[in-house]
C-alpha cells in the first residue's frame, strides 16, 4: 500500500468534465441543454439513480467525460445520474483489474473488490457529482454488493482535485488509503491521465442493510 499523504497538500480544483461540445447528440443533450439548479438552491434530496444500458453510459463518456472515453472493461452496472427526472450523467460499478488488495490489515480477493469508475457528469453542476455518488453507492450496494459478495468499494480521484466529492466520500465511510505511482497499462493504450498522481479512496461494505447513513443534505450546496 502507498503512503497516504495529507488531503491539506491537495490544492481545490473544479469537477473534472468535458464542456458541451456545439450539436452535441448524446443522452444527455439529445433533447436540449437540461435544466439544472442554480448554486445557493438545495437539490440533493432531488437527485436518484437509474440503471442504464451499457452503451448509453458509453455515450456519455465518449461525450463528456475529459480523460477516459470509454466504457470500463469487466463492467457489471451502469448507473445513470438523474436530477428531476433529466439523465445529467453515469457511473459504471466494474471489477478493477486487481488480484488482490490488503487494507487496514485485511486482505481482499479480485472479486471481492468494486470500482467506481468513470463517474462522469455531462453538464456544469457544482455538487452534483458528489450527490449522485452517494446515491449511486447506496443502490449498488443494495440490489449487488451484498449478493455478489462485494466487501471493498475503490475509487480513484486526481491527487490536483480536492473539492465536494472528496467530503462526500469521507462522509460515506471512504478512506484514502494513499497515492497510486503515475505508469501506463502495458496491457492498454496509453492515457495522459495515467501520467497524473491520483487518491486512492476505500470503503468497506457495511454487513448490515440498516447501517446509519449521512444525510444527503450535507452534500447540498
Amino acid at each position: 500500500m502507498t503512503q497516504t499523504h495529507s488531503l491539506d497538500q491537495i490544492r481545490s480544483t473544479g469537477f473534472q468534465y468535458t464542456p458541451t461540445p456545439e450539436g452535441c447528440s448524446c443522452p444527455i443533450h439529445r433533447e436540449g441543454q437540461p435544466v439544472t439548479a442554480p448554486l445557493g438552491l438545495r437539490f440533493a434530496e432531488r437527485v436518484h439513480i437509474e440503471s442504464i444500458p451499457r452503451h448509453v453510459g458509453g455515450a456519455i463518456y465518449e461525450a463528456h467525460h475529459s480523460y477516459m472515453d470509454d466504457v470500463p472493461r469487466t463492467n457489471l452496472v451502469h448507473h445513470g445520474l438523474c436530477y428531476q427526472d433529466q439523465l445529467l450523467g453515469a457511473i459504471t460499478w466494474r471489477y478493477p483489474l486487481i488480484r488482490s488488495l490488503e487494507y487496514d490489515g485485511t486482505r481482499y480477493e479480485g472479486d471481492e473488490i468494486v470500482e467506481a469508475a468513470r463517474i462522469c457528469i455531462g453538464v456544469d453542476f457544482p455538487n452534483l457529482a458528489s450527490a449522485a455518488l452517494a446515491r449511486s453507492m447506496e443502490r449498488f450496494v443494495r440490489r449487488h454488493g451484498r449478493r455478489r459478495g462485494v466487501r471493498l468499494l475503490l475509487t480513484f480521484v486526481r491527487a490536483d482535485f480536492d473539492g465536494s466529492m472528496i467530503k462526500a466520500l469521507r462522509d460515506k465511510g471512504w478512506h484514502c488509503a494513499g497515492k497510486t505511482d503515475p505508469s501506463q497499462a502495458g496491457n492498454r493504450p496509453d492515457k495522459q491521465i495515467r501520467e497524473q498522481p491520483k487518491w486512492r479512496f476505500l470503503c468497506e461494505v457495511p454487513t448490515k442493510s440498516n447501517r446509519e447513513q449521512a444525510s444527503l443534505g450535507r452534500w447540498s450546496p
